[in-house]
């Protein structure tokens, strides 16, 4: 009995998830007529290469550590004061329900994938316009598996949580995407994700 009693106490103080990242965010506990700084490093005194207006939201925050939450800026990441940025309500990322861009060189291409819409856009050099198709299956993330992956006309596009670059910036993501095409040439393309603002 007592063994029962401890578990469930276990149980009740236990978190009930981890924070998935990346995660969009909204800045608070900003003055309306000032900025929240985004700088080089995750250090108060690190120099300021950007800034979030008091009001911003949308803000993809890709990792949290120590108080210091990774984000984009311009063609590069930088840091910026947890305590400011209030998360915002939602499914996470690997949920397949926020709207996401996955995007990849060598060959450039595109996936726009909106569960709102109920479809997918990708797109290559070689397409004129985008190809849209309705989603057909997907498969969320599980409790013990963060990937998460969604059907393609001529494939399946598999995202993970992980460090990604596009390569030609330093920009940073929090979404690594493998789409692999069923085509003749049975291609597979790597890239990285982001979170679209609602």
């Amino acid at each position: 009995m007592i063994r029962l009693v401890l578990l469930w106490l276990t149980l009740l103080t236990a978190p009930l998830r981890a924070e998935v990242y990346p995660a969009l965010h909204k800045v608070t506990g900003v003055a309306a007529d000032d900025m929240l700084n985004i700088r080089a490093a995750p250090d108060a005194a690190a120099e300021v290469i950007g800034t979030l207006a008091a009001d911003a939201t949308g803000v993809e925050v890709l990792a949290e550590a120590d108080g210091w939450g990774l984000v984009n800026t311009g063609d590069r990441s930088g840091y910026v004061a947890m305590r400011f940025l209030t998360r915002t309500d939602g499914p996470d990322w690997n949920a397949l329900e926020p709207p996401l861009t996955c995007l990849g060189t060598e060959p450039f291409w595109t996936l726009q994938i909106d569960a709102k819409a109920g479809e997918t856009r990708f797109q290559t050099p070689e397409d004129e316009e985008a190809r849209i198709a309705p989603i057909t299956a997907s498969w969320p993330a599980l409790p013990w598996s963060q990937s998460a992956a969604i059907a393609l006309p001529d494939g399946i596009a598999v995202l993970a949580p992980a460090e990604c670059s596009d390569g030609m910036s330093d920009r940073a993501y929090g979404i690594a995407a493998d789409l692999f095409l069923t085509g003749p040439d049975r291609t597979r393309l790597s890239g990285c994700c982001r979170l679209d603002p609602p």
